[in-house]
Protein backbone atom coordinates (compact mmCIF):
# COMPACT_ATOMS: atom_id res chain seq x y z
CA UNK A 1 0.00 0.00 0.00
CA UNK A 2 2.88 2.48 0.56
CA UNK A 3 4.04 1.57 -2.95
CA UNK A 4 0.82 2.25 -4.03
CA UNK A 5 0.22 5.57 -2.31
CA UNK A 6 3.46 7.22 -3.73
CA UNK A 7 2.92 6.38 -7.48
CA UNK A 8 -0.63 7.73 -7.37
CA UNK A 9 0.75 10.94 -5.94
CA UNK A 10 2.69 11.05 -8.84
CA UNK A 11 0.48 10.52 -11.28
CA UNK A 12 -1.53 12.98 -9.67
CA UNK A 13 0.94 15.24 -9.40
CA UNK A 14 2.60 15.09 -12.69
CA UNK A 15 -0.59 15.97 -14.90
CA UNK A 16 -1.47 12.42 -16.24
CA UNK A 17 -5.09 13.68 -15.32
CA UNK A 18 -4.52 16.56 -17.49
CA UNK A 19 -5.33 14.77 -20.36
CA UNK A 20 -6.53 17.13 -23.50
CA UNK A 21 -6.77 19.87 -23.78
CA UNK A 22 -5.46 33.46 -31.62
CA UNK A 23 -5.13 35.97 -29.26
CA UNK A 24 -8.02 38.49 -28.80
CA UNK A 25 -9.17 41.66 -26.76
CA UNK A 26 -9.69 38.64 -24.38
CA UNK A 27 -7.86 38.84 -20.89
CA UNK A 28 -4.93 36.50 -20.28
CA UNK A 29 -6.88 33.87 -18.69
CA UNK A 30 -10.05 34.19 -21.37
CA UNK A 31 -10.30 31.88 -24.47
CA UNK A 32 -12.65 32.24 -27.06
CA UNK A 33 -13.45 30.69 -30.48
CA UNK A 34 -15.37 27.83 -32.00
CA UNK A 35 -16.40 25.30 -29.44
CA UNK A 36 -17.87 22.83 -32.26
CA UNK A 37 -14.23 20.26 -32.80
CA UNK A 38 -13.94 17.05 -34.05
CA UNK A 39 -11.64 16.80 -31.23
CA UNK A 40 -14.23 16.77 -28.37
CA UNK A 41 -17.65 15.19 -29.92
CA UNK A 42 -19.32 13.13 -27.41
CA UNK A 43 -18.04 9.39 -27.01
CA UNK A 44 -14.66 10.20 -28.71
CA UNK A 45 -12.20 8.39 -27.23
CA UNK A 46 -8.28 9.22 -26.29
CA UNK A 47 -5.67 6.76 -26.11
CA UNK A 48 -2.22 7.51 -23.87
CA UNK A 49 0.90 5.84 -23.96
CA UNK A 50 3.41 6.50 -21.23
CA UNK A 51 7.07 6.48 -22.44
CA UNK A 52 10.11 6.92 -19.67
CA UNK A 53 13.79 7.67 -20.28
CA UNK A 54 14.54 3.79 -20.41
CA UNK A 55 12.01 1.33 -21.08
CA UNK A 56 10.67 -0.17 -17.82
CA UNK A 57 8.74 -3.76 -18.57
CA UNK A 58 6.15 -3.25 -15.69
CA UNK A 59 4.67 -0.41 -17.45
CA UNK A 60 2.43 -1.95 -19.92
CA UNK A 61 0.34 -3.12 -17.02
CA UNK A 62 -0.92 0.03 -17.02
CA UNK A 63 -4.78 0.84 -18.86
CA UNK A 64 -6.16 4.08 -19.78
CA UNK A 65 -9.54 4.82 -21.37
CA UNK A 66 -10.43 8.37 -21.50
CA UNK A 67 -13.72 9.41 -23.39
CA UNK A 68 -15.66 12.29 -23.64
CA UNK A 69 -18.63 12.20 -22.38
CA UNK A 70 -20.32 16.32 -22.33
CA UNK A 71 -19.56 18.99 -24.42
CA UNK A 72 -21.20 22.28 -23.49
CA UNK A 73 -19.84 24.84 -25.69
CA UNK A 74 -16.46 24.22 -25.27
CA UNK A 75 -17.19 23.56 -21.14
CA UNK A 76 -15.58 19.56 -21.72
CA UNK A 77 -15.79 16.79 -19.33
CA UNK A 78 -13.47 13.41 -20.00
CA UNK A 79 -14.10 10.83 -17.90
CA UNK A 80 -10.86 8.82 -17.61
CA UNK A 81 -10.53 5.17 -15.65
CA UNK A 82 -7.09 3.49 -15.51
CA UNK A 83 -5.92 0.72 -14.40
CA UNK A 84 -3.22 -1.29 -13.42
CA UNK A 85 -1.67 -3.61 -10.81
CA UNK A 86 1.28 -3.92 -8.34
CA UNK A 87 4.21 -4.93 -10.91
CA UNK A 88 3.29 -1.29 -12.30
CA UNK A 89 3.22 0.78 -9.05
CA UNK A 90 6.62 -1.35 -8.09
CA UNK A 91 7.85 -0.37 -11.03
CA UNK A 92 6.81 3.96 -11.50
CA UNK A 93 7.56 4.28 -7.92
CA UNK A 94 11.03 2.47 -8.39
CA UNK A 95 11.94 4.44 -11.60
CA UNK A 96 10.59 8.16 -10.50
CA UNK A 97 12.46 7.36 -6.88
CA UNK A 98 9.47 8.48 -5.44
CA UNK A 99 9.90 5.03 -3.30
CA UNK A 100 12.35 7.77 -0.99
CA UNK A 101 9.98 10.02 0.13
CA UNK A 102 8.46 10.29 3.52
CA UNK A 103 5.33 8.39 4.42
CA UNK A 104 3.29 11.04 5.48
CA UNK A 105 3.84 13.49 2.91
CA UNK A 106 2.97 11.13 0.03
CA UNK A 107 0.03 10.10 2.00
CA UNK A 108 -0.64 13.85 2.45
CA UNK A 109 -0.11 14.51 -1.52
CA UNK A 110 -2.89 11.97 -2.25
CA UNK A 111 -5.15 13.25 -0.10
CA UNK A 112 -4.84 16.61 -1.25
CA UNK A 113 -4.81 15.02 -5.25
CA UNK A 114 -7.68 12.54 -4.70
CA UNK A 115 -10.00 15.38 -3.12
CA UNK A 116 -8.96 18.22 -5.73
CA UNK A 117 -9.64 16.05 -8.95
CA UNK A 118 -12.65 14.24 -7.16
CA UNK A 119 -11.25 10.78 -8.36
CA UNK A 120 -12.21 7.61 -6.61
CA UNK A 121 -9.69 4.86 -6.03
CA UNK A 122 -10.73 0.86 -5.66
CA UNK A 123 -7.66 -0.77 -4.79
CA UNK A 124 -9.57 -3.71 -3.22
CA UNK A 125 -8.35 -6.24 -5.94
CA UNK A 126 -4.47 -5.50 -5.80
CA UNK A 127 -3.99 -7.43 -9.33
CA UNK A 128 -6.81 -5.08 -10.79
CA UNK A 129 -6.65 -1.10 -9.38
CA UNK A 130 -8.10 1.36 -10.97
CA UNK A 131 -8.47 5.33 -10.45
CA UNK A 132 -11.14 7.30 -11.89
CA UNK A 133 -12.21 10.97 -12.41
CA UNK A 134 -13.74 13.25 -14.46
CA UNK A 135 -11.23 16.28 -16.16
CA UNK A 136 -13.04 19.59 -16.67
CA UNK A 137 -11.45 21.16 -19.89
CA UNK A 138 -12.63 24.03 -22.20
CA UNK A 139 -11.09 23.34 -25.82
CA UNK A 140 -11.36 25.69 -28.79
CA UNK A 141 -10.22 26.71 -31.59
CA UNK A 142 -8.20 29.16 -29.82
CA UNK A 143 -6.86 27.32 -26.89
CA UNK A 144 -7.23 25.18 -24.06
CA UNK A 145 -8.11 25.72 -20.15
CA UNK A 146 -8.19 23.49 -17.38
CA UNK A 147 -10.55 23.64 -14.18
CA UNK A 148 -9.22 21.16 -12.47
CA UNK A 149 -7.40 23.31 -10.53
CA UNK A 150 -10.02 25.36 -9.19
CA UNK A 151 -11.89 22.35 -8.06
CA UNK A 152 -14.48 19.85 -9.91
CA UNK A 153 -17.00 22.32 -11.61
CA UNK A 154 -17.12 24.84 -14.62
CA UNK A 155 -15.24 28.03 -13.18
CA UNK A 156 -12.11 29.62 -12.53
CA UNK A 157 -10.42 28.39 -15.60
CA UNK A 158 -6.85 28.72 -15.98
CA UNK A 159 -5.44 28.85 -19.36
CA UNK A 160 -2.88 25.66 -20.68
CA UNK A 161 -2.17 27.49 -23.88
CA UNK A 162 -3.78 30.08 -26.54
CA UNK A 163 -2.76 28.89 -30.07
CA UNK A 164 -1.74 32.76 -31.25
CA UNK A 165 0.70 33.01 -28.12
CA UNK A 166 4.64 33.64 -29.12
CA UNK A 167 7.47 32.69 -26.77
CA UNK A 168 8.02 34.07 -23.48
CA UNK A 169 4.40 34.75 -22.82
CA UNK A 170 2.99 33.55 -19.60
CA UNK A 171 -0.25 32.34 -17.94
CA UNK A 172 -0.29 32.75 -14.06
CA UNK A 173 -2.26 32.18 -10.79
CA UNK A 174 -2.40 31.32 -7.12
CA UNK A 175 -3.85 27.92 -6.72
CA UNK A 176 -6.01 27.54 -3.52
CA UNK A 177 -3.27 26.90 -1.16
CA UNK A 178 -1.68 30.19 -1.88
CA UNK A 179 1.41 28.85 -3.98
CA UNK A 180 2.27 30.79 -7.51
CA UNK A 181 1.88 28.48 -11.00
CA UNK A 182 3.54 29.87 -13.51
CA UNK A 183 3.08 28.97 -17.38
CA UNK A 184 5.38 29.77 -19.93
CA UNK A 185 5.60 29.30 -23.74
CA UNK A 186 9.03 27.95 -23.95
CA UNK A 187 8.62 27.25 -28.19
CA UNK A 188 6.52 27.47 -31.08
CA UNK A 189 6.98 25.71 -34.06
CA UNK A 190 7.41 26.94 -37.63
CA UNK A 191 7.36 23.95 -39.71
CA UNK A 192 6.01 20.52 -38.80
CA UNK A 193 9.02 18.83 -36.19
CA UNK A 194 7.10 16.87 -33.68
CA UNK A 195 6.07 13.02 -34.19
CA UNK A 196 2.72 12.62 -33.10
CA UNK A 197 2.67 9.00 -33.80
CA UNK A 198 4.06 8.70 -37.36
CA UNK A 199 2.09 11.95 -37.71
CA UNK A 200 4.62 15.30 -37.92
CA UNK A 201 2.88 18.82 -36.75
CA UNK A 202 3.40 22.07 -35.34
CA UNK A 203 3.31 22.70 -31.69
CA UNK A 204 3.74 25.00 -28.94
CA UNK A 205 5.34 23.77 -25.95
CA UNK A 206 4.25 25.14 -22.30
CA UNK A 207 6.86 24.76 -19.42
CA UNK A 208 4.97 24.57 -16.15
CA UNK A 209 6.46 25.37 -12.58
CA UNK A 210 5.52 25.51 -9.38
CA UNK A 211 7.15 24.79 -5.42
CA UNK A 212 6.40 21.12 -5.25
CA UNK A 213 8.24 18.69 -3.33
CA UNK A 214 8.31 16.11 -6.27
CA UNK A 215 8.09 17.74 -9.32
CA UNK A 216 10.55 19.89 -11.17
CA UNK A 217 8.38 20.80 -13.92
CA UNK A 218 5.78 19.74 -16.13
CA UNK A 219 5.58 20.98 -20.00
CA UNK A 220 2.69 20.91 -21.87
CA UNK A 221 2.62 20.04 -25.65
CA UNK A 222 -0.18 21.02 -28.15
CA UNK A 223 -1.38 21.43 -31.81
CA UNK A 224 -4.24 23.99 -32.57
CA UNK A 225 -6.17 20.41 -34.21
CA UNK A 226 -5.52 18.04 -32.16
CA UNK A 227 -5.22 19.57 -28.92
CA UNK A 228 -3.08 18.55 -25.91
CA UNK A 229 -0.62 15.73 -27.80
CA UNK A 230 1.93 14.76 -25.06
CA UNK A 231 2.59 15.61 -21.08
CA UNK A 232 5.68 15.62 -19.62
CA UNK A 233 7.21 15.34 -16.44
CA UNK A 234 10.34 15.88 -15.00
CA UNK A 235 11.03 14.99 -11.19
CA UNK A 236 13.38 16.97 -8.69
CA UNK A 237 15.75 13.78 -8.95
CA UNK A 238 16.01 14.18 -13.21
CA UNK A 239 13.73 11.70 -13.84
CA UNK A 240 11.54 11.97 -17.24
CA UNK A 241 8.34 10.96 -18.34
CA UNK A 242 6.15 11.54 -21.68
CA UNK A 243 2.72 10.53 -21.69
CA UNK A 244 1.93 10.44 -25.43
CA UNK A 245 -1.65 11.48 -25.93
CA UNK A 246 -3.73 10.60 -29.46
CA UNK A 247 -6.70 11.92 -29.94
CA UNK A 248 -10.06 10.31 -31.36
CA UNK A 249 -9.53 9.62 -35.23
CA UNK A 250 -5.72 10.38 -35.12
Amino acid sequence: MKAFRSILATLLVSGIFVFFACESALGPNEIGGDTNLDLTKVGGEFVANLYPDVWVPGFDHLKDTAITTKNDKGNVTIHVRSGFDTVFISALDSYLGTNLLPKELKTALIDKYLKMFGATLDTSNKQKMHLEFDLKMKVTSEGIQEYMSGGDTFSNPHTIVKYSANVGDKYEYTDSEGIKVTRTVVSKSTTDDYYMGFLMIKVIKVEQTKEDPVVDKITYVTNHKFGLVAVILQTKTGKVVKLGIFPPNS
